[in-house]
């Protein structure tokens, strides 16, 4: 089932960390990245059901699975998200080393 993706507010706040983050370290790394999280959200609207519960579920009030995606240099960022009717709400997006997401870190 092909499913809407929406980016929220808190994850798209996410991605312009993130993103200025390796741009100032290497700009044609930024994009790479970039181009990496639009795959994963392309794969998110045809698999999200197929997706993996995060490892915050129990924490959290509402079930939000997560998808992994890797950069070419084979650093692991999760997409956390959850899914209501047709549509996939990516919460936040989240890159190695980072803690688990709190309840806080939602609103």
């Amino acid at each position: 089932m092909r499913c809407t993706v929406k980016t929220l507010r808190r994850a798209n706040a996410d991605i312009r960390e993130i993103t200025d983050y390796i741009f100032q370290r290497s700009p044609s790394g930024a994009v790479a990245w970039l181009d990496a999280l639009e795959r994963a959200k392309n794969r998110l609207a045809d698999y999200a059901d197929g997706c993996s519960e995060a490892e915050e579920n129990h924490r959290l009030d509402i079930d939000v699975k997560q998808s992994l995606f890797k950069t070419r240099r084979g650093l692991v960022y999760r997409l956390v998200f959850t899914i209501v009717d047709q549509e996939v709400r990516i919460l936040r997006v989240r890159g190695p080393g980072q803690a688990p997401i709190e309840p806080e870190d939602l609103s």
